[in-house]
């Protein structure tokens, strides 16, 4: 496999020579794809400024398109590169009041008012009674309302940007055919968990100040709490329409410990990126995992990737 980095700055397009290779790094929630790499600057040769886009393919196919964010120089006129991709514009702030949305509309709306180019963006098909955002990071309205959609239907969607195109699809079509195995992989790490992710006992509060109504939902497992403890998940809702429901949504989703496998060193595939899921076969973690985060590294012609995994989608 060839990979090849591109620069595209002032009308012109040439390929930077990187010192150590290239570093393609995706994260499942709240954080844009990521591209990290060294070039020599050197008097007369072009010299990244903020702002260049910058698009990485492998084999002719584009994995990354994104814009130069950070230049850090050292001695010997080395510079250390980072340029994000689209999903970094939706970290800026805003306050929101919206109705009779669904997830997928709100993300058109939005990807219009920050002018970026969309890709596939799959229906979500539930209708969001209500959307109120107040000065939060555009991205978490756009999760929020993923979360709400999730919860009403079961269905899951990623939300990730396909080389210079922000793109929505459920998690269920991001399967891909990828085994890890001891064949496949450096090492790994498997850890079980009731830290991040296991509840036992939810309560969920709607209040509306205005008309004076407080109402609240709850339930949970007394087993459970009796083996580990209690471990409640607490939100406040914008709307009580089948909060008890809910209540028992996010009980069976959340009453097993996490499993969660890091991998180092494992034969690279372009098709693995934060929010696809595939098979793992690392004893003692099998099944299908979700990839919450992806490092690709290039470098000699040698393509690897570090996964961070949980189990499930």
């Amino acid at each position: 496999m060839t990979a090849e980095l591109l620069a595209e700055q002032d009308g012109a397009v040439f390929q930077p020579v990187t010192l150590d290779g290239v570093t393609w790094e995706t994260h499942r929630v709240s954080s844009p794809g990521t591209l990290v790499f060294t070039v020599l600057e050197e008097d007369g040769g072009p010299c990244l400024r903020e702002g260049a886009r910058i698009t990485l393919r492998l084999d002719g196919e584009a994995l990354f398109c994104g814009y130069v964010f950070t230049r850090a120089r050292t001695a010997g006129g080395r510079v250390e590169v980072t340029a994000y991709d689209q999903l970094r514009y939706l970290r800026s702030r805003d306050t929101l009041l919206y109705e009779g949305k669904t997830a997928s509309a709100l993300l058109r709306m939005l990807a219009a008012d920050f002018r970026l180019t969309l890709g596939t963006v799959e229906e979500t098909g539930y209708v969001i009674p209500i959307g109120a955002e107040e000065n939060v990071p555009v991205w978490d309205m756009v999760e929020n309302a993923l979360d709400a959609t999730y919860r009403a239907t079961g269905r899951r969607y990623v939300l990730y940007d396909d080389a210079g195109a922000l793109s929505l699809r459920s998690a269920a079509g991001l399967r891909l055919s990828v085994l890890l195995d001891a064949d496949t992989v450096s090492a790994y790490r498997c850890e079980e968990t009731l830290d991040e992710g296991a509840y036992n006992r939810v309560r969920l509060l709607y209040e509306d100040g205005r008309r004076g109504v407080r109402q609240l939902f709850s339930g949970g497992d007394e087993s459970l709490q009796a083996r580990w403890g209690v471990l409640q998940y607490f939100e406040k809702l914008q709307d009580p329409t089948g909060g008890q429901a809910l209540v028992s949504s996010i009980l069976q989703a959340h009453s097993a410990p996490v499993t969660a496998v890091t991998v180092t060193g494992a034969i690279g595939s372009p098709q693995v990126r934060a929010g696809t899921s595939l098979f793992v076969d690392l004893p003692p973690a099998s099944g299908v995992f979700t990839v919450e985060s992806a490092r690709h590294i290039f470098s000699g012609g040698a393509h690897l990737m570090n996964l961070e995994l949980r189990k499930g989608e």
